[in-house]
């Protein structure tokens, strides 16, 4: 179960990464019939690196990963408030798709982070399995 939380919050900021290049701000501009799209917006070059850095720390196990996949939803519903086009723009269907798809990313990324603390006893609140006696980390799981 804890490699699924895993993959699904990396594929959840690949998906808030790739929202880029859906609309950012609708009716941008000094006409307000402009469409900008997240890449590009500065904010959104930078919410696109966040999400692949995010991707990166997952996949070496970082476990404050989440630290980035928040980053890049509070950027997202940063702009969805206060949008930083010319005119007053609308929040288009790309800043959407990112903020939610970063809250579950954080949501799934804190929830492994937790589920790494072992109980009291030292069992594995996930397997159930007993504590290991003897040496910690990859030596102790030699058998």
């Amino acid at each position: 179960m804890r490699v699924a939380r895993k993959r699904i919050a990396q594929l959840c900021s690949a998906v808030a990464g790739a929202a880029m290049f859906l609309p950012w701000h609708i009716n941008a501009g000094f006409g307000g019939s402009d469409t900008v799209r997240g890449i590009n917006a500065g904010v959104g070059r930078l919410l696109l690196a966040v999400c692949i850095v995010t991707i990166a720390l997952v996949q070496i196990g970082w476990r404050p990963a989440w630290i980035g996949a928040g980053f890049a939803g509070a950027i997202a519903v940063r702009e969805i408030l206060n949008p930083s086009g010319i005119g007053s723009p609308d929040p288009g269907l790309g800043l959407w798709i990112a903020a939610i798809a970063s809250a579950v990313a954080v949501v799934l990324l804190v929830w492994d982070m937790f589920a790494g603390v072992r109980g009291s006893d030292g069992s594995d609140p996930d397997t159930g399995e007993p504590p290991r006696r003897g040496l910690s980390g990859p030596l102790g799981r030699r058998q």
